[in-house]
């Protein structure tokens, strides 16, 4: 996957929500396309964001991880992603948690996009 193309990049409103039972799920506004089930994962940078790898062409910028989603996303090997469509369940997948210890590579203009939305 071509990480320096910015056009791969979205930003949506997400969520994170910890069942107690130590599983974590991803919960976001629906994004075009379908998710690649198979090879859909997080890569997190280990220290306060991560990116959502939703299909081959398009990744989820997720810029503010929770210190407590950190903790287990440092534990875990997978999570649930629930995408909604409203207030419906428009799509539902398992995404790899990889945890890379180093900055994500995602190319500045993503981040300049991102201030723009605030």
């Amino acid at each position: 996957m071509d990480y320096d193309n910015e056009d791969l990049y979205v930003h949506t409103a997400y969520d994170w929500i910890d069942n107690g039972a130590g599983e974590l799920m991803l919960v976001m506004d629906k994004t075009a396309g379908m998710a690649d089930d198979d090879n859909a994962r997080i890569l997190y940078d280990g220290f306060h964001e991560a990116m959502l790898i939703k299909n081959g062409s398009q990744i989820v910028h997720l810029p503010l991880v929770a210190e407590a989603v950190r903790e287990m996303l440092e534990k875990l090997e997978k999570i649930l992603v629930t995408e909604m469509d409203g207030e419906d369940i428009d799509d539902v997948y398992e995404a790899q948690v990889v945890v890379l210890n180093s900055p994500l590579p995602i190319p500045g203009a993503v981040y300049i996009k991102f201030d723009k939305l605030k």
